[in-house]
């Protein structure tokens, strides 16, 4: 089992976020809240990443302070305080020792302290991330003076090793739903199926949930980059394009694949896959340390034109914009799109970046992407999902 993510891990994070603000400045941020989905239930709760990024906790509503002042830096953590009432049907809060454990944060209140203490802060910089509501802003005199964005991007991108490793085993259980995808497919089944198989294999081996809503789209439905109906019966010759993911502890993967329905790719359908997979496997080597993303993405539509004509199926009225029309890649990390300010980055060792060629024919009822997960490193990238099958030869006996 993989190691969660220490208590220096964010004692570290934090620092290095110190490090970033100006002196006489504070920062709030919010876990976030629930929202109620009846007088009984409310909607699955997932905690602000950022706030998950500092400080280690998932619960919701607390709120993270960390003030620079004459050079020194302060950090203050307000969480719930225990509801007996509520805890019998909800179950119990975190305490404030439990929170100390997992964050490494001395100073831990309750959250009705926390509107006192905001007005100590009055006057500072004020640096956020969009998650503190609007009425509490005005209640503790708080303007919003700066986006805390563009510097927790700059953190975020890079991974450390910790973070790698939970990335790794993410992939991995995304390996493992693939493979159980692989072994059940088949013509007649609904779409919902094949996500079902892949979710139970993940969850049944450790994932905490999918790291997004799982695609799994057949047929003519495929060049729609995010259905997310998955209700439609399979039919014999199509194909079925999944893009899907595992979280674990916090972090996750990013992964597509097309495969033919019946197990066997027909001749345009292996000709239109084995363009993109070529494609891929071209542009991959492009992800090195200096390389703008917006050159990839050219380099992507180059190829991915060259390779598409050489199968006579595009039709010569048409440009590559009519077969592929996304980027090439993003940041991965704690969220599927991770947090970037500027999509055109330019490379640096430790980033993850998703590599997604894709071309898509609706009059032919096909489209194929192929995605996998990146690290860049100064010795070049590495395929972090190298072990997910994509070869036609591979799929084909698989299945």
């Amino acid at each position: 089992m993989v190691k969660e993510l220490s208590q220096e891990f964010y004692q570290n994070k934090r620092e290095a976020l110190y490090d970033l603000l100006p002196d006489q400045s504070a920062t709030i941020i919010g876990a976030g809240c629930e929202v109620s989905k009846s007088l009984d239930e409310n909607y699955p709760f997932y905690v602000n990443n950022n706030y998950l990024y500092l400080t280690g906790l998932t619960e919701p509503e607390g709120i993270l302070v960390l003030a620079k002042m004459h050079g020194q830096n302060s950090t203050t953590l307000f969480i719930r305080k225990p509801d007996p009432f509520k805890e019998k049907w909800f179950g119990r809060h975190i305490s404030i020792d439990a929170a100390h454990q997992k964050s490494g944060i001395d100073d831990i209140r309750y959250l009705d302290e926390f509107e006192s203490f905001c007005s100590d802060l009055k006057g500072l910089d004020y640096y956020e991330d969009d998650t503190v509501p609007d009425h509490q802003k005005r209640e503790f005199g708080l303007e919003h003076k700066h986006s805390l964005l563009p510097l927790l991007s700059k953190m975020r991108l890079v991974k450390s090793e910790e973070e790698l490793a939970l990335m790794r085993h993410a992939i991995h259980l995304t390996h493992l739903g693939i493979n159980q995808i692989l072994a059940n497919l088949k013509p007649g089944d609904f779409e919902y199926q094949a996500q079902d198989i892949f979710e139970y294999t993940i969850l049944s081996h450790g994932a905490e949930e999918t790291a997004f809503g799982t695609i799994a789209v057949s047929g003519e439905d495929a060049p729609i980059l995010h259905y997310m109906t998955n209700r439609k019966r399979m039919v014999d010759h199509t194909m079925i394009l999944f893009d899907l993911g595992a979280r674990y502890r916090g972090y996750c993967s990013d992964i597509s694949r097309t495969f033919p329905v019946n197990g066997h790719y027909t001749r345009d359908q292996r000709a239109l896959y084995e363009a993109v997979l070529q494609a891929q496997r071209d542009i991959i080597p492009y992800y090195q340390v200096g390389t703008n993303m917006r050159d990839v993405q050219e380099k992507s539509r180059e190829l991915l034109n060259q390779y598409g004509l050489a199968t006579d199926l595009f039709d010569p009225e048409k440009t590559i914009d009519d077969y592929y029309y996304h980027g090439i890649g993003h940041s991965l990390g704690l969220d599927t799109h991770d947090l970037c300010e500027d999509r055109r980055v330019t490379l640096k060792p430790g980033m993850v970046i998703t590599c997604e060629p894709g071309l898509y024919m609706a009059d032919r009822g096909m489209g194929v992407r192929i995605e996998d997960d990146i690290l860049i490193t100064e010795a070049g990238p590495v395929v972090l999902s190298a072990e997910i099958p994509k070869s036609v030869d591979i799929i084909e006996s698989m299945m």
